[in-house]
C-alpha cells in the first residue's frame, strides 16, 4: 500500500506545470539536455520536479542553495537513472554543497611507525549513510561541459547506482546470470586503461579510475554520460558493458563532438 502511494504521489509532483525559470536554468547550466529527444526531456523534467521535492539540500560554509543549484544537481542525476523504471536513489536522503572544494583529512602509516596526516582537497564524495557532498563550481563545470568528459555529479550518483544492489564494488545491479560475465569483461577494460596509461598512452577519462573498480565504474561513467564517443574509440567493450548497466545508449543521442561552453 505504502508503495502505491508514493507513486502516486510522485505522478502528482510529476504532471504539476513546469516553471519557466527552470526551463531557463537548463538552458543555460545542462548543456546534455540539448541531445535528449522531447519524450525523454519530458521524462527528466518529471523526474527533477521528483527529486527536489523529496531530497535535502544544505549549503556548506555560508554557501546559499538556490533552484539554480538545485535544478542543475538534479537534470544531471537524473541523466544518469534515464534508462531505469521508477528509480529516484531512494537511499540519498540530503545533498550538501560546498561554494567550492572541500578538504578532508588523510592519514597514511608510515613504514617503522607513525603517520602522515594531511587534508586533500575533493569536489565531491557520497556516503553510505544517505548523504552526497558537492562542489558547486564541479557541479556547474559539468552541467556546462566546460571539463572534458568530467562531471561530479554523475561520478557521484554513478556510486549511488553502483550502490542499489548493497555495495559499492564496481558492479552495478545485473541479473545473476549476466553478473559474472560483466564482473570478468569489466576488469579486462580496466587492465587494458592500466597498460594504456602504463605505456603514456592518451586515454578518454581521468586516471583516478585506477584507485579501484568502483572507481573505474564512476569515472568512465562520467566519460559514458559526458563523452560517449571518445569512450567507444577507445574501448568497445567498456562502452557496452555500461550501457548494458545503465539501459542507455548515448552514442544515439550524442553528436560525434559535443560542444563544449
Amino acid at each position: 500500500m505504502f508503495a502505491w502511494l508514493r507513486s502516486r504521489r510522485r505522478r502528482a509532483i510529476g504532471e504539476r506545470p513546469v516553471p519557466a525559470a527552470w526551463r531557463e536554468i537548463l538552458r543555460q547550466g545542462v548543456r546534455q539536455l540539448d541531445w535528449l529527444e522531447p519524450r525523454d526531456t519530458g521524462r527528466l523534467l518529471e523526474w527533477i520536479a521528483v527529486f527536489l521535492e523529496e531530497k535535502r539540500f544544505e549549503g556548506c560554509r555560508g554557501f546559499t542553495i538556490t533552484d539554480e543549484v538545485k535544478v542543475t544537481i538534479a537534470a544531471q542525476a537524473g541523466l544518469v537513472v534515464l534508462g531505469f523504471q521508477d528509480e529516484w536513489f531512494d537511499g540519498l536522503k540530503s545533498l550538501l554543497v560546498y561554494p567550492g572544494d572541500y578538504l578532508v583529512p588523510r592519514v597514511t602509516p608510515l613504514e617503522g611507525g607513525g603517520q602522515l596526516e594531511w587534508r586533500e582537497a575533493r569536489l565531491g564524495e557520497t556516503w553510505a549513510g544517505g548523504s552526497m557532498v558537492l562542489s558547486w563550481p564541479g557541479v556547474r563545470a559539468g552541467g556546462r561541459l566546460r571539463d572534458g568528459p568530467r562531471s561530479v555529479v554523475i561520478h557521484e550518483c554513478a556510486h549511488l547506482v553502483d550502490l542499489l544492489d548493497g555495495e559499492i564494488d564496481g558492479v552495478p545491479p545485473l541479473p545473476a546470470a549476466n553478473a559474472s560475465r560483466w564482473r570478468t569483461e569489466m576488469a579486462a577494460c580496466r587492465g587494458r586503461f592500466e597498460s594504456l596509461l602504463d605505456d603514456g598512452r592518451s586515454v578518454a577519462f581521468d586516471d583516478y579510475a585506477c584507485e579501484s573498480a568502483a572507481e573505474f565504474f564512476a569515472v568512465a561513467s562520467e566519460c559514458f554520460f559526458q563523452d560517449p564517443h571518445r569512450l567507444m574509440r577507445q574501448d568497445a567493450m567498456l562502452y557496452g558493458l555500461l550501457a548494458e548497466a545503465y539501459r542507455q545508449d548515448p552514442i544515439a543521442r550524442v553528436p560525434v563532438r559535443p560542444a563544449r561552453g
